[in-house]
């Protein structure tokens, strides 16, 4: 044990979302933000079709699944970043910031 040395991060950093792939907040914004954009590409491409009785449904079906991918796809990155750190191929970086602890 005498020779381990631990690196300690003291640089202050955003508080982290809740749980893996982002938390409410997150989810809530990548929702919004789906339809918003499915909004302007249809009424750009094809407006006659917002009046249709499927429309509302299906925009929110869309909407629901690419916020399920997002969340997904940003909780695996975290994860592989996580474990990328585990396996040391990402070294602490030494800085003015950085302190060791002995």
């Amino acid at each position: 044990m005498a020779g381990k040395v631990v690196y300690v991060d003291f640089r202050k950093r955003g508080a982290p979302r809740s749980g893996f792939g982002g938390g409410p907040r997150f989810v809530l914004a990548v929702f919004v933000l789906v339809l918003l954009l499915e909004l302007l590409v249809v009424a750009a491409w094809h407006p006659a079709s917002i009046g249709s009785p499927f429309f509302g449904p299906t925009v929110i079906a869309v909407a629901v699944v690419v916020t399920v991918g997002v969340r997904r796809l940003t909780a695996r990155c975290q994860v592989r970043r996580l474990y990328r750190s585990t396996l040391g191929r990402n070294p602490p970086r030494q800085g003015r910031s950085d302190r060791t602890l002995h």
